[in-house]
């Protein structure tokens, strides 16, 4: 049996959030099941987690009546184009809120009915490339999401998580633009990268240049090809020269270029792009870092080459729950 993972009362109550939402999706196989049982087991904390998801069900058959006008409240926000599984995200956005303790009212105004009811969004480890009305082209990774506003005057994309290569095509009378909570960015040139994580947005150019702008719009900053920059809300700076070939080329192979990268950075990556839980100590891998190209369309490959060199040791109590731990049997 694991260790008991060393997690703030805040990150117990977002994992049994997401515990919730995979217990009442789809069919309960017994595989899951024992995963969630396991994670109950860790703590008393947990447990008490698990008690509160249980309420949280009874109170959303109450806002049952409330979805429907909430989700044409959203459709009108998001004028466009819907598939019938729309109704899915909700229910996920209003299970993680209520497990959160979220009032409802809170909900409709925060990220998640934006982000789940995307216009286009990828599951973990899945990619996707949109080819658009002007013949720019989007590739989403794994566990994305955007909504696009194409009209006559604009071409701008929002990105509501995760990470897209852009290709934008030459028009001269509307500008190509990418909208994050952290700022905006208006293509001067052709091709480039814009990743969420956390609080922060990361450009990387591959070919010409970016003017990146911050959402206070008190800083500002072009970015050329070969270079790197971090934007958030109140400050723009610099992150140094990068290889566009290389970062090309692992984009066209689903891979994730890291270079001397805390080891915990890089399993949030791993998590981001698998199902389940992938549980692990922050401050006991705090000294460990990472330099490698690992296939994010195949994070269990990923999770095994990076024990290959780093002393640590990878539990898989199911396919959907494992551990990282630091290994002090070998040293690697």
């Amino acid at each position: 049996m694991s260790k008991p993972m060393h997690s703030t009362p805040q990150q117990i109550d977002e994992q049994a959030a997401e515990w919730m939402i995979r217990l009442h999706e789809g069919d309960l196989s017994d595989e899951l099941r024992l995963a969630f049982e396991h994670w109950k087991r860790q703590s008393p904390q947990h447990g008490a987690a698990a008690e509160r998801m249980q309420e949280v069900i009874s109170q959303l058959q109450s806002l049952r009546t409330q979805a429907a006008p909430a989700k044409a409240a959203l459709n009108a926000a998001f004028p466009s184009q819907r598939k019938t599984s729309a109704r899915k995200p909700i229910v996920r956005a209003l299970v993680l809120a209520g497990c959160l303790i979220i009032p409802a009212t809170v909900l409709l105004r925060s990220q998640y009915p934006a982000r789940w009811l995307a216009d286009t969004h990828t599951a973990p480890a899945e990619w996707k490339t949109l080819h658009l009305p002007d013949e720019s082209s989007l590739t989403l990774s794994g566990a994305s999401a955007v909504n696009v506003h194409f009209d006559k005057q604009q071409r701008r994309i929002e990105l509501l998580q995760g990470e897209i290569l852009v290709d934008v095509a030459h028009d001269a009378t509307r500008p190509f633009v990418v909208q994050t909570a952290q700022g905006t960015l208006r293509a001067l040139g052709t091709r480039f990268v814009v990743k969420r994580t956390g609080d922060t947005t990361i450009l990387t150019m591959l070919q010409s240049r970016v003017a990146a702008h911050s959402e206070n719009r008190q800083h500002a900053l072009e970015v050329d090809a070969g270079e790197q920059a971090l934007i958030e809300t109140d400050a723009i700076r610099s992150l140094g020269h990068i290889d566009p070939q290389r970062i090309d080329h692992a984009w066209k192979r689903h891979q994730l270029v890291v270079q001397d990268l805390p080891l915990s950075d890089v399993l949030e990556e791993i998590a981001r792009q698998r199902y389940g839980l992938l549980t692990f100590d922050r401050a006991a891998l705090a000294d460990l870092r990472v330099s490698a190209v690992l296939p994010m369309d195949d994070p269990e490959r990923a999770l095994n080459l990076i024990a290959e060199t780093l002393p640590i040791s990878v539990r898989h109590f199911t396919a959907l729950l494992i551990r990282v731990d630091r290994d002090t049997q070998t040293k690697k």
